[in-house]
């Protein structure tokens, strides 16, 4: 997070004096300076009486700026609905609100986007709002304060004098990066320090969030690049599938208007190949790939930078049909479906939650799997899932004895995470051991994951997963919160199987990492693998998975006898939340003898805001979050009946061995 002494703010102020003049007095229609200006144009303002405003609420309840002066402090937070990380904030603020009711404060909130009343009022209910919620559509508000991002403070002592404005916390590094824990409370540590009648020490932090456009762009028609005939088709084929109404993005890109509003962070995301989340650098091509062409980046920046011209209607594309993945697809039902027995239920705050629900299926005789689906039960809060069996018995008696099925105290139950199966992080949420005595020839592996737009996983033609007799499937989801109390009472899974043996088999190798610890302070740890092929086999899909401290990813193939690697698969930029199953284009060959290798490098560093220690500490390798993997799972299938999970037993050893070494060394 940035901020600045005051005496250098203030020089910055004086030298800026000449080109803040226009904005202290802007009025509603004139076009607005960019967000640096904005900040300095508040920063003159610092310690000076904030003049009144009037505001009113969604019902025409008026209140007045004025009536700060009855209060001991008053805080005025720009929020927006459609921003995730607004959402983000306001359970905190809810509980500012009421940590400091009873001294005196008063917190305020205010909208400025264009959404209609009614559904403002729902989104108040929805968010709990425990706080006087604004409606500004005309940005009369937002230009008196010169608001320019989304969620922005400002404080007031009480006579009115601005005291601080900026960030609410540094939780967000910026938009796309997220501290696991809050080190500077700005927000609180200026509002107990006006309280307590003392000097505010950083006046100004850098608000991060979704820009707030105080004045609309004008429209414009006619560029090079326009919207309807170039940009529009993008948008159909490779950002609507989650970006429209009811779905996991946080606002729809249907329309013209809609990707004016969002233009600027359109632009600013896809340059940086953010958005879509397609982390792969390098590698052999994938079928799944969502990612944009260096042709479709410069078509979408081109458009921005012209300003957005619309075109002619007539040149639109016909409006997308998106397969409704609320049904099974395919020709015939599912064999089996898992659905998930009660309803789960996610608190409005803390990190994103890992659940596992284990469901036994009481098989007598082996299951030969031919395709999978997932269908998410809430798709605002379901991020991704997985799907395991498990042949050993182990996971059904760790959610017996992990499960949270009830809330601790009826009363908070809005504030806890419980229902059906465990918290589990991005593991099994617990070490298990690695000496089984049932079905020890096939004790587990993965078989189907999911992501939003995902279609149905169907296995290459005539492969088949393998479950043992007397399995249990494990379904595991990644919840992410959005600010307001939510449930998933519908998710489900539904597999396919085949009545005839397998002609193929499918199987899942580790390439696997060596490292057993990461030391503190290493921002460049490398640690490598190599597996040996076992038999000839086709590559298919990869699956590479890290915590916290991930930062590179890559897979080489290397030929029986040859000096040289090829590269598979190469992810430069790691992002723990966007974990995902990568599918071959087409299925590659690895002959008998050839190895895999595999390279994964962390960062272990306090540069890293990831890091989820605070200062660093030694990571060991471990099933927490807060631990450390790296591996891929490399999914392959071959003619002859292989021996299955022998790697996943292995690797549990090695997890056993990681654990006593951390106790070991007192870790």
């Amino acid at each position: 997070m940035n901020f600045l002494p005051f005496n250098r703010i203030l020089a910055e102020c004086l030298a800026y004096i000449a080109i803040l003049v226009l904005p202290l007095g802007l009025a509603h229609g004139q076009e607005t300076a960019e967000p640096d200006e904005d900040a300095l144009a508040v920063l003159l303002r610092l310690d000076k009486v904030i003049q009144p405003v009037d505001m009113t609420t969604t019902k025409g309840v008026k209140w007045s700026l004025a009536e700060a002066n009855k209060a001991k402090a008053t805080v005025i937070v720009f929020l927006d609905f459609k921003c995730p990380i607004s959402n983000r904030y306001v359970p905190i603020l809810n509980s500012l609100a009421e940590r400091y009711q009873d001294k005196g404060v008063v917190f305020a909130a205010v909208i400025c986007d264009e959404e209609k009343p009614e559904e403002l009022e729902r989104h108040m209910r929805e968010f709990r709002t425990n706080f006087p919620v604004y409606y500004d559509p005309q940005h009369l508000v937002s230009t008196h304060f010169v608001a320019h991002v989304t969620p922005q403070a400002f404080l007031l002592d009480s006579n009115r004098i601005l005291k601080y404005f900026g960030a609410i916390d540094d939780q967000y590094q910026d938009r796309t990066t997220r501290l696991k824990e809050v080190r500077s409370p700005h927000l609180v540590e200026a509002l107990d320090q006006v309280l307590a009648g003392k000097a505010v020490s950083v006046k100004h932090t850098q608000a991060i969030g979704c820009p707030l456009n105080r004045v609309k762009k004008p429209e414009k028609t006619e560029g090079i690049v326009t919207f309807h005939r170039d940009v529009q088709p993008i948008l159909q084929t490779r950002c609507q599938v989650c970006h429209r109404p009811g779905d996991v993005a946080p606002f729809p890109l249907m329309t013209f208007a809609e990707a004016l509003n969002w233009a600027d962070d359109i632009k600013e995301y896809v340059a940086s190949r953010r958005m879509p989340p397609w982390p792969i650098t390098g590698g052999v091509a994938m079928k799944n790939d969502i990612g944009l062409s260096a042709a479709q980046i410069a078509t979408i920046v081109k458009w921005v930078d012209e300003g957005c011209p619309k075109g002619n209607p007539a040149d639109a594309p016909k409006p997308a049909e998106f397969p409704s993945r609320d049904t099974w697809e395919g020709p015939t039902p599912p064999d089996l479906v898992f659905k998930l027995p009660e309803t789960f239920h996610l608190a409005p705050r803390g990190e994103d939650h890992y659940r596992t629900v284990v469901f036994p299926m009481n098989n007598t005789e082996e299951l030969y799997v031919t395709k999978t689906q997932f269908i998410p039960g809430n798709k605002r809060i379901v991020h991704h899932s997985l799907a395991f069996y498990d042949g050993t018995g182990m996971v059904l008696d760790a959610q017996k004895r992990l499960g949270k099925s009830k809330p601790s105290k009826p009363e908070n139950a809005e504030n806890e995470d419980y229902g059906p199966g465990y918290e589990s992080g991005m593991g099994l949420g617990f070490t298990p051991s690695a000496f089984v005595s049932k079905n020890k020839d096939n004790p587990g592996g993965s078989f189907s994951g999911w992501v939003p737009g995902s279609p149905a996983l169907a296995n290459p033609e005539g492969a088949n997963n393998v479950i043992p007799p007397d399995a249990n499937v494990l379904m595991q989801i990644h919840y992410q919160r959005t600010g307001r109390p939510e449930v998933d009472n519908g998710s489900r899974l539904a597999i396919w199987l085949s009545k005839d043996k397998p002609k193929k088999y499918l199987l899942g190798f580790l390439g696997d990492s060596s490292f057993r610890m990461i030391p503190k302070g290493m921002s460049e740890f490398k640690s490598t693998g190599i597996r040996v092929i076992p038999e000839d086999c086709h590559l298919w899909l990869l699956s590479p998975h890290m915590h916290l401290l991930g930062k590179e990813f890559r897979v080489w193939h290397q030929a029986k006898g040859a000096s040289e690697r090829k590269l598979i698969l190469e992810l430069k930029n790691w992002d723990f939340n966007w974990q995902s199953r990568y599918l071959l284009k087409d299925p590659y060959f690895m002959e008998k003898g050839s190895s895999l290798h595999v390279e994964a490098r962390f960062d272990n560093s306090s540069k890293n805001p990831s890091n989820p220690n605070t200062p660093p500490k030694t990571v060991f390798l471990g099933e927490s979050t807060s631990d450390e993997m790296g591996f891929a799972v490399i999914g392959v299938y071959q003619n002859g009946r292989p021996k299955f999970g022998s790697d996943f037993l292995m690797y549990f050893q090695k997890l056993m061995q990681a654990e006593a070494l951390r106790k070991a060394l007192g870790g």
